[in-house]
C-alpha cells in the first residue's frame, strides 16, 4: 500500500517536472509556483505560507548563493525590530521590508527616535525637492548657483537665477528669481524681491514687497507692495529706506533713508529723502521733498516741499494743521494752529486767545486761567477826573465831592454818577486827591478824605488861619480786589464853603502800580 501511494506522489511529481510548475492546491498553476487558499473567498486560518522564523539572524553571514533568502525575525536586536528581512549580499545586511525597522521615515510617524542620531535629509550634497501633485512646492539646500552657499529657500522659482549670493532666505513663490550677487536679503511674500540682482541686506515681507528693486541695498519693507518700485541703479540710490504697511513707500525709485510707518504712507515719494511719516496716507502727495517729518493719519497730505514739520489727523494744510513747522526757516518755526494751553485751564494751567490781538495790545491773565488781549497802554488801570463846576458844603462833616468832568480812564473804571472808582483788576494802586475852597477868613479846620469800600483809609486835616482858599491833599496806597471801590471826601463844619473848580487843584487821580 505505502509502496503504490509513493509510485503516485513519484509520477506526480515528474509530470510537475516536465510542466515546470508547481501547483499546491491547484493542478493548473500559473507560475513556477502557484499556493492556492482552501476558499479564496472564505479563507482558513491555516491558507498562508510561514517563511522561516529565526529568534537571531545567523552568525555565520551567508552567501551570494543566498542572495534575497527571506526570513522573519522574532525577537528584536538593537535597531532591528521583529518583522521579515531579506539577505543582500552586495552589502553583507538584513534589509528589512516595510516599516520594520525605525531608520525609514512612517506615512503615520516613527517611535523611538534619537535627535542625537535620527535626522530627515541626505547625506550627498543634494536639495531635498518638495513636491504638491508632481510640482516642484518648495526645496531645501542650495539652489540653482554657481558659487553661492548659505542660501535657505522654500517656495516655486525662488533663486532661478542665483549665481552668487549667499546667506539669503527666502519663503515664497517668485522670490528673488533674478538675483545673481545679492547677499543676506530675507524675502518673505509671494514676488517679494522679485527683480531683485545685486541688492543686499533687504528685508521685504509681503506680497510684491520691494518687486522692482535690484541693486538698492539696506531697505526694510513690510507690507503689499511696500517699496515696490525702489529701483536703484547704481552705488546704493534708493537704499536704507523703511516701509512698512500697504503700498508704503511704494512710488520710490532713488529716496533714500526714508521712514513710512502705515498705508500708503509717502505714496508718492520718488527721490525724496530722510522723510519720516508715520500714519495713514501721511506725506502721500510729497514726491521730491527731504527731511520732512509727518506724524498722523493724512498729516502733511499736500505738503510739497522740504524741511517740514506736521503733526495732524487730517490733510489739513499749514495754516489750519493741529502742529505746522519749518525746520529751514530763520528761525525757525514751530506753529499751532489751535487753542494753545499750558498745564490744565480748569485747575493750575492758562489757556492763550487764538486770535493775533490788535496793535500795542499785551496778554493779561484774569487770575483764573484765561489769558485775553488788552491795550498795551491801558493794561494797569489810570484815572484823572475833577469838578466841572463848584461844589458847595454843607456843615455836617464828611462830604464827598461829587467829580463828575473824566480827563482819564483808560479802562472805564470810573462811574460819574457815583463819583466813584471801582477796580476792574486786583492789584496796588496809587491815590492821590486834592481839594480847594473859595476865600475864607475863619480858623475852622478843614479835612480831605480817601475812602475804601466804604471806610475812610487816609485824611489830611488842619485848622485855617487868616483869610484866603484852603487847599487839603491826600495820597496813599491801596490794596484792591476786583470790584473794590474808592471815594473822596471832605470834612467842613463852616457854612458857606464852595469846593471850586479848579482842575488843577481839585482832582482825584488813580495808578494801577502793580
Amino acid at each position: 500500500m505505502k509502496t503504490s501511494k509513493f509510485l503516485c506522489f513519484l509520477m506526480l511529481f515528474c509530470i510537475t517536472l516536465c510542466n515546470a510548475q508547481v501547483g499546491i492546491g491547484t493542478t493548473s498553476p500559473n507560475a513556477v509556483l502557484d499556493i492556492r487558499s482552501s476558499n479564496q473567498a472564505a479563507p482558513a486560518n491555516t491558507d498562508g505560507v510561514l517563511i522561516p522564523k529565526v529568534d537571531a539572524f545567523p552568525a555565520t553571514n551567508p552567501t551570494a548563493l543566498q542572495q534575497g533568502m527571506l526570513v522573519f525575525l522574532t525577537t528584536g536586536s538593537g535597531s532591528n525590530q521583529p518583522g521579515f528581512y531579506y539577505w543582500n549580499n552586495p552589502t553583507t545586511t538584513w534589509i528589512p521590508i516595510g516599516n520594520t525597522a525605525t531608520n525609514n521615515w512612517a506615512l503615520t510617524g516613527n517611535t523611538g527616535t534619537s535627535s542625537a542620531t535620527n535626522y530627515f535629509g541626505t547625506n550627498d550634497d543634494n536639495d531635498i525637492v518638495f513636491k504638491r501633485n508632481g510640482i516642484r512646492s518648495g526645496f531645501i539646500g542650495n539652489p540653482t548657483v554657481a558659487s553661492g552657499n548659505k542660501n535657505t529657500a522654500f517656495g516655486a522659482n525662488t533663486f532661478n537665477s542665483t549665481m552668487s549670493g549667499t546667506r539669503n532666505s527666502v519663503f515664497g513663490t517668485n522670490i528673488l528669481s533674478f538675483n545673481g550677487s545679492g547677499d543676506r536679503n530675507v524675502a518673505m511674500g509671494d514676488q517679494s524681491m522679485y527683480a531683485n540682482t545685486s541688492g543686499s541686506e533687504n528685508t521685504a515681507i509681503g506680497v510684491g514687497a520691494l518687486y522692482s528693486n535690484t541693486q538698492s541695498s539696506c531697505n526694510v519693507a513690510i507690507g503689499r507692495n511696500a517699496l515696490v518700485n525702489t529701483n536703484g541703479s547704481s552705488g546704493f540710490q534708493g537704499s536704507n529706506n523703511t516701509g512698512v504697511g500697504y503700498v508704503s513707500l511704494r512710488s520710490n525709485t532713488t529716496g533714500a533713508y526714508n521712514t513710512a510707518l502705515g498705508r500708503e504712507s509717502l505714496y508718492t515719494n520718488t527721490s525724496g529723502n530722510n522723510n519720516v511719516a508715520i500714519g495713514w496716507q501721511s506725506g502721500f502727495i510729497n514726491s521730491t521733498g527731504s527731511s520732512n517729518v509727518f506724524l498722523g493719519n493724512q498729516a502733511g497730505y499736500n505738503e510739497t516741499g522740504s524741511n517740514k514739520l506736521y503733526i495732524e489727523n487730517s490733510n489739513a494744510d499749514a495754516t489750519t494743521a493741529l502742529i505746522y513747522g519749518d525746520f529751514s526757516a530763520s528761525p525757525k518755526i514751530l506753529r499751532t494752529n489751535s487753542q494753545f494751553q499750558i498745564g490744565n485751564a480748569s485747575t493750575t494751567g492758562y489757556i492763550f486767545p487764538v486770535g493775533r490781538g490788535t496793535n500795542k495790545q499785551i496778554l493779561e491773565s484774569d487770575g483764573s486761567g484765561t489769558l485775553s488781549w488788552v491795550n498795551g497802554t491801558n493794561s494797569f488801570s489810570l484815572v484823572r477826573t475833577t469838578l466841572s463846576a463848584s461844589q458847595s458844603l454843607g456843615t455836617g462833616g464828611w462830604q464827598k465831592i461829587n467829580f463828575n468832568t473824566v480827563i482819564t480812564d483808560l479802562n472805564a473804571e470810573f462811574n460819574t454818577a457815583t463819583s466813584r472808582f471801582t477796580a476792574t483788576k486786583a492789584g496796588y494802586y496809587r491815590i492821590n486827591a486834592g481839594m480847594h475852597t473859595d476865600n475864607q477868613g475863619n480858623t475852622q479846620f478843614y479835612s480831605i478824605g480817601i475812602y475804601v469800600n466804604g471806610t475812610l483809609y487816609q485824611e489830611n486835616t488842619a485848622n485855617h488861619n487868616g483869610s484866603g482858599p484852603v487847599s487839603r491833599n491826600a495820597d496813599c496806597i491801596v490794596n484792591l480786589a476786583v470790584g473794590g471801590y474808592v471815594e473822596v471826601y471832605v470834612q467842613n463844619y463852616q457854612s458857606s464853603v464852595n469846593v471850586d473848580s479848579f482842575p488843577t487843584k481839585t482832582f482825584f487821580e488813580v495808578q494801577q502800580i502793580r
